[in-house]
Parts: C-alpha cells; sequence; structure tokens
C-alpha cells in the first residue's frame, strides 16, 4: 500500500509540473493523513481557498470566536440592502439541491452533525423553502459553512478521505470571498 501511495504522488507530482501547477511534496503527510496523496489539484486549491478565506472571515466578521450565534449576529447586523442583492443564490441553490429530496432533508444534512446552537430548524427551513427571508437565507448558508470549518478542521471529514467534498469547498470558499466583498467589517 505504500508503494502506491508513493507512486501515486509522484505520479500527481509530474502531472502537475507538466501543467506548469505549483507542487507540494505530500507524500510525508500521507502517512499520518491517509488519502491525502490522492487529492487532486482542484481539490488541493479548493481546501486551501477555503482555508484561507475562512480564517479571514472568522477574524474580521466573527471577532477570532466563531460560533453559529455569533454568525447569525453579524448577518442581522448588515444592512438588509446588501443583503437582498441576490450575490448569495447560487449558494443557497446548491446547498438546498445537496441536502434536500423532494421537501424533506437527505442523509447529507444528517452528516453536517448540526448541534442544537448551530440552529438546525433554521437552517432546515432555509433549505427546504420554507423560510424565504433573505437575512435567513444568509445565516443558514454561513452555518453550512460553519459546519464544513468544523468538520474539516476537527477531523470528521477525513473519516471518508474528503470525498464528494470539493464542490462544497469551492461552494463555501465563493461565498465567503462573497461575503468578505459586500459586507463592511466594521459592523
Amino acid at each position: 500500500m505504500h508503494d502506491q501511495v508513493e507512486y501515486r504522488a509522484r505520479y500527481v507530482i509530474k502531472i502537475s509540473y507538466e501543467k506548469g501547477g505549483t507542487v507540494v511534496q505530500l507524500a510525508d503527510i500521507e502517512r499520518v493523513a491517509p488519502g491525502v496523496a490522492y487529492l487532486s489539484p482542484d481539490e488541493h486549491e479548493a481546501l486551501h481557498r477555503f482555508s484561507l478565506l475562512w480564517t479571514l472571515f472568522e477574524a474580521q466578521m466573527l471577532e477570532s470566536n466563531a460560533s453559529a450565534k455569533k454568525i447569525s449576529e453579524k448577518v442581522q447586523s448588515v444592512e438588509t440592502e446588501i443583503i437582498r442583492g441576490g450575490w448569495f443564490a447560487e449558494h443557497l441553490d446548491y446547498f438546498s439541491d445537496r441536502y434536500v429530496d423532494g421537501s424533506n432533508t437527505n442523509q447529507r444534512f444528517e452528516n453536517l452533525y448540526l448541534r442544537n446552537n448551530d440552529n438546525p430548524d433554521l437552517v432546515r427551513a432555509v433549505l427546504t423553502g420554507e423560510n424565504l427571508e433573505p437575512t435567513s437565507q444568509l445565516i443558514g448558508c454561513l452555518i453550512i459553512v460553519y459546519r464544513f470549518r468544523n468538520n474539516f478542521f476537527h477531523g470528521i471529514k477525513w473519516a471518508y478521505g474528503l470525498q464528494d467534498q470539493l464542490d462544497n469547498f469551492k461552494n463555501s470558499a465563493s461565498l465567503l470571498g462573497k461575503f468578505l466583498e459586500k459586507v463592511p467589517n466594521d459592523i
């Protein structure tokens, strides 16, 4: 198995060089984080973007102390015109498509591991379309991103090798970037 992983890591590195990409050696990390060598360049980029944007979002917007409550307070302090601009609609659509089947949330929703203080009822109502209020919708989306952050940084995502997560991290990073662009950090 170790030989296969090392070969795969070298193969990915060779492809990255041929495409002119930046290469990060991960063979040593593979020993403690099985599967990391199998991440594609797109997955690496999405994880880097997400990590950097989350850190900036948490520092600037949440006073370096993230929680669903803090996210709710921050979004509720944003001017209504900013929130009503429709700039996060594609992310809400993505999360709804991912976490709702028919009119009910699905197993993927359960795998977010929303805690009671993460306001799961609000998130569920937003995703199923029961709550169409834009402030609530943005709060719901950002709580999902917060759960990605917790599940990623605290290891739950490693349990299944980050499979099926590329679009989650791309959408999350994009939403965080838009939020940082649209919302003044001095609120």
